[in-house]
Parts: structure tokens; C-alpha cells; sequence
């Protein structure tokens, strides 16, 4: 079965994740190259697509491809990262004309 959306019913969530007050900084750190790399892949699957982080407010921001919130979850639970935030799912409208053809080309 394939992990990549159906773009015909796929979706787009912008995530909204917190980082929790309990979170072994150490052990965070000690993640990131794994994090990143997860991120690739599932960008390269089309199931990430734009992420930022704002350090200054513990914070990240994660536009998610999926049919809907069980994949959302199912995405975010294969990020080593998962288990130090708190998430909550937005769903989005659909894309404009433009960011649709800069998907086309992406």
C-alpha cells in the first residue's frame, strides 16, 4: 500500500505543535539528524510540505498532505520529534491557482 496521498483526495493541515515544558533537551537534541531526516522522506512521499520552527516560542508549523486527521496523526507519529510536542490539526481550504501550479512543478 502506498504512504503517498491521493492528490484527487488528499488534503492539506497546517499542524500547530508546541514543545511540551517536560522535554529532555538533551535527548531532543540527540534526535535532530534523525528528525530531519524523516522529514525528507516524507516530504520526498508528499506527505510534509512547508515546515518552520520559531525556537523563541517553542513552536512549529507543519503543513501535512493526508485524507484526513487519522493520517494527519499517522504522519506525525513517524517523526522521532512527535513525542515532545503537542499538536493541534487544522484543515485547510484548498490551494489557490497559484500555489496549485507551484505544486504541479515541485
Amino acid at each position: 500500500m502506498s504512504t503517498t496521498p491521493n492528490p484527487a483526495v488528499a488534503q492539506t493541515f497546517m499542524v500547530f505543535a508546541t514543545l511540551r515544558d517536560d522535554t529532555d533537551l538533551a535527548e531532543f537534541a540527540a534526535l535532530r539528524d534523525d528528525e530531519q531526516k524523516q522529514l525528507e522522506v516524507l516530504r520526498l512521499e508528499g506527505r510534509i510540505g512547508a515546515h518552520h520552527v520559531s525556537p523563541a516560542r517553542r513552536a512549529t508549523f507543519i503543513e501535512v498532505v493526508a485524507a484526513d486527521e487519522k493520517h494527519v496523526a499517522e504522519t506525525l507519529a513517524t517523526l522521532p520529534f512527535a513525542r515532545f510536542f503537542d499538536a493541534d490539526v487544522y484543515p485547510t481550504t484548498p490551494p489557490d491557482a497559484a500555489e496549485a501550479a507551484h505544486r504541479a512543478r515541485s
